[in-house]
C-alpha cells in the first residue's frame, strides 16, 4: 500500500487504485510548473510599468519629443498618464496608487538617485519579490483579479502565464480593457494588493514557502472536482507543457484558474501561492 503515493503524508488522501496513476505523473508536474512561476510573479509587480511606458493620454496622444529626450517622456508618463478609462473605478485607484508610491520615502530610499519612471519600475521590481511574502488572503485576491482578466487574453498570451516567455507589454494591452470593468471593490483590491507586496517586501517580511506536498495537495484536488476522462487530460497537459500548443496551455491556465479560485481552503491558497509567487514561494524540488 505504501507505494501507491507519492509521499507518506499523501497516503491515507490518495491511496485507491483510480488514482495510483495519477499520482505516478505528480513529479514531473512540479518541474513543468515551476518553470513558469516566475513569470507570474513578474506579470504582478513589474507590468504595471509597461502600461506606463506604451501608454497614451486620454485623446490617444503622446507628447512630443525631440533628440534624445527618452527620459522627459518617460518621466511625464509616470507623473500624468493614467492608462484606464476616466469613469472606471480603477482610474481613480490607480492615481491614488501612484500618489502612494511617488512619495513614499522608504520606496525612494531604496534608490534616492531613482527619477518618478526609476520609481514605478523599482515599485513593480520590489512587488514581484514580495508576492511570495504576502498572506494567503491577500494572493487569493490577486489570484481572483486574475481569472477575472483570462478571458480577455489571446491563447498566446494566456499560455505564457504557465510556458513562459511573459510579455508585459501585450498583457496589458489585452488586460486594461477588462480591468475597466472593475467594481470598486475589485479595483481597490488590485492595487492593495500590489502595496501590501511593497511593503512586505520593503520590511523584509518572512517568505512564505509552499511545500510540494501541499502544491500536489491543491492539484490532485483540482483533478478531483474533474470526471475522469478530463481529470486525466488535465494531468497529461500539465506534464506535457513544453510541447503544448498555445491553445491547449491556455487551456491548462484556465482551469488552474477557475477551477482553483472554487476550491475549499486550504486548497485555493495552495494554488494561489503556487501559481503568483514565483520560484521563492515554492519549495525547490
Amino acid at each position: 500500500m505504501k507505494d501507491c503515493c507519492v509521499s507518506d503524508a499523501l497516503r491515507s488522501e490518495f491511496c485507491t487504485a483510480s488514482e495510483m496513476e495519477m499520482n505516478m505523473k505528480l513529479n514531473p508536474l512540479h518541474i513543468t510548473i515551476w518553470v513558469a512561476t516566475a513569470a507570474a510573479a513578474f506579470l504582478l509587480g513589474g507590468y504595471l510599468t509597461n502600461i506606463h511606458v506604451n501608454a497614451r493620454g486620454a485623446d490617444n496622444s503622446r507628447p512630443v519629443t525631440r533628440g534624445n529626450e527618452n527620459s522627459d517622456y518617460n518621466n511625464y508618463v509616470a507623473l500624468r498618464v493614467n492608462p484606464y478609462d476616466e469613469s472606471a473605478p480603477i482610474y481613480r485607484e490607480f492615481n491614488d496608487y501612484r500618489k502612494w508610491l511617488l512619495n513614499n520615502k522608504d520606496i525612494q530610499a531604496v534608490n534616492d538617485a531613482a527619477d518618478p519612471m526609476g520609481l514605478m519600475m523599482l515599485s513593480g521590481q520590489l512587488a514581484a519579490k514580495g508576492m511570495p511574502r504576502l498572506p494567503t488572503d491577500l494572493l487569493e485576491q490577486r489570484f481572483s483579479s486574475v481569472k477575472k482578466i483570462l478571458p480577455s487574453l489571446d491563447n498566446h498570451i494566456c499560455a505564457t502565464l504557465i510556458k513562459g516567455n511573459f510579455d508585459a507589454t501585450e498583457f496589458a494591452a489585452q488586460s486594461v480593457p477588462k480591468m475597466n470593468s472593475f467594481n470598486s471593490e475589485e479595483a481597490k483590491a488590485w492595487f492593495s494588493v500590489g502595496r501590501a507586496a511593497i511593503e512586505a517586501q520593503l520590511h523584509r517580511s518572512p517568505i512564505i514557502v509552499l511545500s510540494t506536498e501541499d502544491a500536489t495537495r491543491g492539484i490532485v484536488k483540482i483533478a478531483k472536482s474533474m470526471y475522469a476522462p478530463q481529470s486525466k487530460e488535465f494531468i497529461a497537459s500539465l506534464t506535457g507543457l513544453k510541447t503544448a500548443s498555445d491553445e491547449e496551455a491556455c487551456a491548462t491556465v484556465r482551469i488552474l484558474y477557475s477551477r482553483g479560485n472554487s476550491l475549499p481552503e486550504p486548497y485555493r491558497g495552495y494554488i494561489a501561492r503556487m501559481l503568483l509567487t514565483g520560484d521563492d514561494g515554492n519549495e525547490k524540488i
